[in-house]
């Protein structure tokens, strides 16, 4: 059991396991919310807004969950860079974390305001999250295209380049703990 917790000097199965399929899960959002944004009305558009919106719950669930077993199992500590580094780190992990709940609500209100359902997958439907509203869609829409095509790139950019930094000039063990290599 020891395996599934973080450790001092680890992260475990369960955090590692929600980090991956997280980060694959909006990626593949971003990448799909471009591409079916720019296609014209049809049928398999709104088939692909469906997909979409049933992966947003999933990371709904996913940031959820992972907030929970931060409580349950805190991550280890950052490994010694200089201050502004951990800082910024931090910031970015915090950030990263706000915009996994922003975009979902964001996308769910959208949604709800333009009175379209949200399912996952058709297993089940969340309750309209707001009003049917015009002013409200026009505000979450600005939300949702602000974080998902200018701030979320930008934090991941920041979270690899980041990792990458302490794993080939640092050479230390940031990357490979969150690879279970440690």
């Amino acid at each position: 059991m020891k395996g599934l917790y973080n450790n001092d000097s680890a992260y475990g199965l369960v955090t590692r396991a929600n980090h991956w399929l997280s980060a694959i899960l909006v990626i593949g959002l971003i990448g799909l919310g471009i591409y079916m944004t720019g296609l014209p009305d049809s049928p398999d558009k709104f088939e692909l807004y469906d997909v979409h919106k049933a992966l947003g719950i999933g990371v709904l669930g996913l940031i959820i969950l992972r907030l929970i077993w931060l409580k349950l199992s805190p991550n280890p500590p950052i490994l010694p860079a200089k201050r502004w580094e951990e800082v910024l780190a931090h910031s970015v992990r915090g950030l990263l974390y706000l915009s996994l709940l922003i975009m979902p609500f964001s996308g769910w209100a959208m949604s709800s305001a333009g009175g379209h359902e949200v399912s996952f997958f058709g297993l089940f439907t969340l309750p309209a999250l707001v009003p049917e509203s015009e002013a409200i869609g026009d505000v979450a829409k600005t939300v949702h295209a602000f974080v998902g095509n200018i701030l979320f790139p930008a934090l991941i950019l920041l979270h690899i380049a980041g990792a990458l930094k302490h794993h080939f000039i640092y050479k230390d063990n940031t990357l490979k703990r969150m690879l279970g290599r440690d």
